[in-house]
């Protein structure tokens, strides 16, 4: 793919999304009208029709559903699969998960930074941010002021929709460093920072459809990047009956509901389930909830049970029309930003969990590390993340960590 087209995709898909238009009901003349040729607006395989148009029309394959027809999409291997859609990477690798990409920017008092990830970070393809606040030596400090929202906008699916971080406050004094066991990993476990979910309750999901594919976002918080996490969920229909599923993956993982189980189509839950037929939705829509465990984590020398992670669902309830918020959480447990070996982190050698249901605490404060579950750099999307300082009188310098896929 031309290097100046990967750029320009990103941003004129923002400002047809930001204008109103809708790609996914812009298709044949309509399309062509609205973003033909002569306007700027990508033109990959040079035949005269923007790359929008090509993939609405079905003229060209687009099997990354990042707007940008197959043939022009990168494909290291020559096998005329892009590369982003082989299972297992360009190489057959399998490693592209949790690569980390780094970046440290400065806020004066009052100050908000707003930035586009695809710029920030260039390389990866999506993913989650950590962003901390540091000291002149870079080491994490207590900082207790720090806000922060990200809007993604998917240009594929013509959607946007934003998400607020996970706040964590420091476990220790204002200005004082926060890495006690120097270990280098931001430990979420009381000592360090707050200690984050144990359970994740999702109070509503629509039952699946094919134009209504809702999504969860998950990040682990065991183990780290050399660790597979399988997640228990508790699927609910509306009439409290309760049923029983499990999903694996690695650091993170963007995955929709569908996929993790069947239990969350719309025909399971109204053919298959004691559903409540006095509930107040069209006869043909199905809803429920559900409760997210963790399970265990497993690398190659060790397991640990009942891992600490996060999820968010991304809530689709059309083809173009889509919302996400922060969950609702119980208990709470030991998290850790990002050990590498396959040992873990050095408080999780037992492999057993600290799970506390006794203590909980609450979201939206400022804090001094944010987690943003979502960055998405796919040609077509975009992630606008923005972190505020808060505090009238004192600068901070922030460390911005993208953990994601690697090789755009």
């Amino acid at each position: 793919m031309n290097p100046l087209h990967a750029r320009l995709a990103p941003l004129h898909t923002l400002v047809v999304l930001l204008a109103g238009a809708s790609l996914a009901h812009a298709g044949g003349d309509d399309c062509i009208d609205k973003f033909g040729t002569g306007r700027g607006f990508p033109d990959c395989n040079n035949n005269g029709i923007p790359d929008y148009c090509d993939v609405l029309e079905g003229t060209s394959e687009d099997c990354n559903d990042n707007l940008v027809p197959d043939e022009c999409d990168p494909d290291q291997n020559g096998n005329q699969i892009p590369d982003d859609c082989e299972k297992n990477g360009p190489d057959n690798s399998g490693e592209l998960d949790c690569v980390e990409f780094d970046r440290y920017e400065e806020l004066t008092p009052n100050d908000t930074l707003t930035l586009i990830t695809r710029f920030h970070n260039p390389e990866s393809w999506r993913g989650y941010v950590w962003v901390v606040a540091v000291n002149e030596a870079n080491e994490p400090v207590a900082f207790d002021h720090l806000i922060g929202n990200s809007l993604t906008v998917r240009g594929d699916e013509a959607i946007e929709y934003t998400i607020n971080p996970v706040d964590y406050r420091a476990a220790v004094a204002e200005g004082t460093p926060t890495d006690v066991d120097a270990d280098d990993v931001l430990d979420l476990n009381g000592v360090e920072y707050e200690k984050t979910a144990g359970e994740i309750q999702i109070p509503r999901f629509f039952g699946q459809l094919p134009g209504r594919k809702s999504e969860l976002l998950l990040v682990a918080l065991s183990g780290g990047a050399r660790f597979d996490t399988t997640l228990d969920f508790l699927v609910y229909n509306d009439n409290e009956e309760v049923f029983s599923a499990e999903y694996t993956f690695t650091c993170w993982d963007l995955v929709p509901l569908i996929e993790v189980s069947a239990l969350f189509s719309n025909e399971f839950l109204l053919n298959g389930t004691n559903h409540d037929l006095g509930e107040g939705l069209p006869s043909d829509t199905e809803a429920g909830w559900m409760r997210i465990n963790g399970g265990v984590a497993n690398s190659t020398t060790m397991s640990i049970a009942d891992p600490a992670f996060y999820a968010v669902q991304i809530e689709r309830t059309s083809v173009d029309q889509a919302a996400a918020d922060l969950p609702f959480e119980t208990c709470l447990q030991s998290g850790h930003l990002l050990p590498r070996g396959l040992a873990g982190d050095n408080e999780e050698a037992g492999g057993a969990s600290d799970e506390d249901c006794d203590t909980t605490h609450r979201r939206r404060q400022p804090a001094s590390l944010l987690l943003f579950p979502e960055f998405d750099n796919l040609t077509g999307s975009g992630t606008v993340l923005t972190v505020t300082n808060t505090n009238p009188t004192e600068s901070i310098r922030l460390h911005f960590v993208y953990i994601g896929r690697y090789g755009l």
